[in-house]
């Protein structure tokens, strides 16, 4: 389930691969479960960046694999859009189980 929500400013020109493709590339790790939702931003104030995203981890990843999804992720991102990784910022959020409702069911793991 990693899910990266990422906001981009206006003037950043999407590339024609697929994003998600780039980021199992960057990462080492399948995109069996990987979602990448880009979401056009409309103001950004104080420090600015062209694309900010959040990335969403389940608890159950080892340190190495959540270190590769989110270097990974940004590299994916920089990548398609042309862009600095300086230009690039992603915070993960680690996700505990049970704190995820898919097809009506709460996620264990």
């Amino acid at each position: 389930m990693p899910i990266a929500h990422c906001i981009v400013q206006a003037d950043c020109v999407s590339g024609t691969e697929d994003v998600v493709a780039l980021w199992t590339q960057q990462s080492g790790v399948s995109s069996e479960h990987m979602t990448v939702n880009l979401v056009q931003a409309q103001h950004q104030f104080g420090k600015a960046y062209k694309v900010m995203a959040t990335l969403y981890l389940p608890s159950l990843w080892s340190r190495d694999k959540v270190d590769d999804l989110q270097l990974g992720l940004a590299k994916a991102l920089a990548d398609y859009f042309s862009i600095e990784l300086s230009d690039v910022h992603v915070i993960t959020t680690i996700v505990v189980s049970g704190n995820v409702v898919e097809s009506g069911e709460i996620e264990r793991w």
